[in-house]
């Protein structure tokens, strides 16, 4: 059996920077380790670490487990990135990185929004964030039953969801400042 959210964690680490400790004053996010902001996560519990290592100078350890546990609980859990990856792993794994790189919310609204775009106005979902049963048995649907191939209809989701990304980081008014926002679509 494959384990997806493991293969969605390490995609999502290329972006994040797995074990690497910024402090880039013009982040609103600031002092972050494996791409946690301890501004959003200030009770993570890795952070008593860093500020040991950093009190002490001594070399930082990678946190693997502290931080697949804290993405799995925080993000995949909540998108229910097992489900998604029964019907997609590869929408499972772009909905999983978004709602890293924005918020659980906003990614799940990219995936409504991208749906209704690449359904043609069949299986309209109402875009409210939530990821429930009507959203996931619409997708299951979509996928399986648009005219096409399962992944020519996999593939028309993800770049409506791209496209939606897109729109949100253009409007974005440090878009400017993190253009690397834009390789992750």
């Amino acid at each position: 059996m494959t384990d997806h959210y493991n293969i969605a964690f390490e995609k999502t680490m290329g972006h994040e920077g797995r074990g690497l400790l910024s402090n880039d004053k013009q982040d609103r996010g600031g002092q972050t380790y494996s791409g946690i902001s301890r501004v959003y996560w200030p009770d993570w519990i890795g952070w008593k670490l860093v500020d040991e290592w950093i009190r002490t100078g001594e070399t930082f350890p990678v946190l693997v487990d502290m931080v697949k546990d804290f993405y799995r609980v925080n993000f995949w859990n909540r998108i229910q990135g097992d489900k998604l990856a029964e019907l997609s792993p590869e929408v499972a794994y772009e909905v999983f990185d978004s709602a890293v790189n924005m918020d659980v919310t906003q990614a799940i609204r990219f995936l409504q929004a991208g749906h209704n775009v690449g359904s043609g106005g069949a299986y309209e979902l109402l875009v409210d964030g939530q990821l429930g049963p009507v959203t996931l048995a619409t997708l299951k649907v979509y996928l399986s039953t648009q005219p096409g191939s399962f992944t020519v209809n996999e593939k028309i989701l993800l770049n409506c969801m791209n496209g939606e990304q897109y729109i949100f980081y253009k409007n974005n008014p440090q878009h400017k400042r993190y253009r690397g926002w834009f390789r992750r679509l």
